[in-house]
């Protein structure tokens, strides 16, 4: 559960549209010193975390308690986030307008794009903007309020916390870098002293490093998807398809035109079919061991997956790299600073819940 506190204490720096104040009278879900967390406000928070942890810890799921942690940390974020926006206003803390010109652009950037991943005009994007903030209910003055509230936070945090947080020493970072070496090579049971949430920190930041050095592929892929619900006689078809796909490709026509053209995967058809790189473990069986057997510049046979039929090339390959000391330094101290930091952080955190009157009415009852 601390891995998890720690995630959304990282989660609350972070400048991005808050929810929508209620329009209507609805079920609170919390209470903080007579603010107001409506049960809406409680779901959208539990669904964007557990979009998250999908994205970012997939095996939390597995976990018997997962729903309830879900549930506890949604809370706990909303909590959290009340308090330190309070106290930012009762210490009056200055955002100047050209910070929240700043900050409104920075969220307006996120809708330049389609959900397919296509490049919108200016006056789409200006669109689809505005059509998300009559979703939410929320006018551009509450929303630019909101922004304004949220870097009055980020300043909060910037401003208490920075002092506090520590840079490691030598020793210390090399100590980390041992543990990370030992968990690569598979002698987990080896790394000793650790509780169970440091533990969980140095898997995580692991599985980063062994993404950087094992062996990668840069690959292209050219999918026709399967329709739902498909029948033997339309998978036929669409394998008909990918081998006349094929024999374009085999004619000299250029992958990324293909792909353009072609795939069914929009988002990395706007990319050429560009796939970006690969480490084992990150595409289905079938897929991941084609690629691997593949040349550089070579396309496969029709693959196909529980999503359709596949054509992939093999951009590039990386060969595995050892881990050397010198070269993830600083980025190892600056995972321990970010420790130090967020540790730091839940501890100021903790000193606001002290004087605060937090009312629960959902889920873990306080």
């Amino acid at each position: 559960m601390k891995t998890i506190n720690k995630f959304l204490l990282a989660a609350v720096l972070c400048a991005c549209a808050a929810p929508a104040m209620s329009k209507v009278v609805e079920e609170l879900a919390a209470r903080i010193n007579n603010e107001p967390v409506t049960i809406s406000e409680y779901k959208r928070a539990k669904a964007a975390l557990t979009e998250q942890y999908a994205a970012a810890m997939p095996d939390f799921f597995k976990k018997k308690d997962a729903e309830a942690q879900i549930e506890k940390a949604a809370l706990d974020k909303l909590v959290d986030e009340a308090l330190l926006r309070q106290k930012a206003e009762s210490l009056k803390i200055k955002v100047y307008e050209r910070e929240l010109e700043n900050g409104v652009a920075e969220i307006r950037k996120r809708f330049s794009r389609s959900p397919e991943g296509g490049q919108l005009s200016t006056a789409e994007a200006e669109k689809a903007f505005r059509n998300e903030l009559k979703k939410e209910g929320v006018t551009m003055e509450e929303f630019r309020e909101r922004i304004r509230r949220q870097l009055m936070v980020q300043k909060l945090v910037q401003e208490t916390i920075k002092a506090r947080a520590k840079m490691p020493g030598d020793a210390e970072t090399r100590a980390y870098f041992d543990n990370i070496s030992l968990i690569l090579k598979g002698e987990e049971a080896s790394v000793k002293g650790l509780n169970e949430e440091a533990m969980q920190d140095l898997l995580a930041v692991s599985s980063k490093f062994r993404e950087i050095t094992a062996e990668r592929l840069r690959l292209s892929h050219i999918l026709v998807k399967f329709k739902d619900n498909a029948t033997e006689a339309q998978k036929k078809a669409d394998k008909e398809k990918a081998v006349a796909v094929l024999k374009e490709l085999e004619g000299g026509m250029d992958f990324a035109d293909s792909a353009e053209k072609n795939s069914d995967d929009k988002e990395s058809a706007a990319r050429g079919g560009d796939l970006g790189y690969i480490v084992k473990g990150m595409l289905p069986p079938e897929i991941e061991d084609a690629a691997f057997k593949l040349r550089v510049g070579e396309n496969s046979l029709p693959i196909e997956s529980k999503f359709g039929w596949h054509i992939l090339r093999l951009e590039e390959k990386r060969a595995a790299q050892k881990l050397k000391y010198e070269t993830v330094k600083e980025d190892l101290e600056q995972v321990l600073t970010q420790n130090s930091f967020a540790s730091e952080l839940g501890s100021y955190i903790k000193e606001l819940r002290k004087d605060a009157k937090i009312q629960i009415f959902t889920g873990e009852k306080k």
